[in-house]
């Protein structure tokens, strides 16, 4: 059983990208810090070594946040399958989040409260995956 999961976030500039992006920010520094560790794509697709060793260690965790599946696409390419992919459109609307009432691009703080929720639920599905 793993220990930890690693959150492997879409890196689009989109406010559906930034919003989950940001939450997988609070998760891994706020909410689950000891139960996660945070991917990143451009060091993934260079192979930086910690970046590797992330995916093969733990279950991933992806965020997607149109169809293009970019994050999912790059753990494939590493050779992993992601565990969990997290839509955020699909994930906005369980939460009641309207996506287009957010601000667009990078000014969404991580003290927001959509962003918050998204923490708190994505916190919840880390616990799941590591208690399978």
């Amino acid at each position: 059983m793993a220990d930890k999961v690693c959150l492997q976030p879409c890196l689009g500039l989109r406010k559906e990208a930034v919003i989950c992006r940001q939450a997988f920010y609070v998760v891994h520094e706020d909410l689950r810090p000891d139960q996660t560790v945070l991917g990143c794509g451009p060091a993934l697709n260079a192979n930086v070594q910690e970046d590797l060793d992330f995916i093969a260690m733990y279950p991933v965790m992806a965020v997607e946040a149109c169809d293009l599946d970019c994050a999912t696409k790059l753990v494939d390419k590493k050779g992993k399958k992601v565990a969990r992919t997290v839509r955020v459109p699909e994930l906005a609307e369980e939460l009641s989040i309207d996506l287009s009432a957010l601000p667009e691009g990078e000014n969404i703080a991580d003290d927001h409260p959509a962003v918050q929720a998204m923490a708190k639920r994505i916190a919840e599905m880390v616990d799941e995956l590591l208690a399978a």
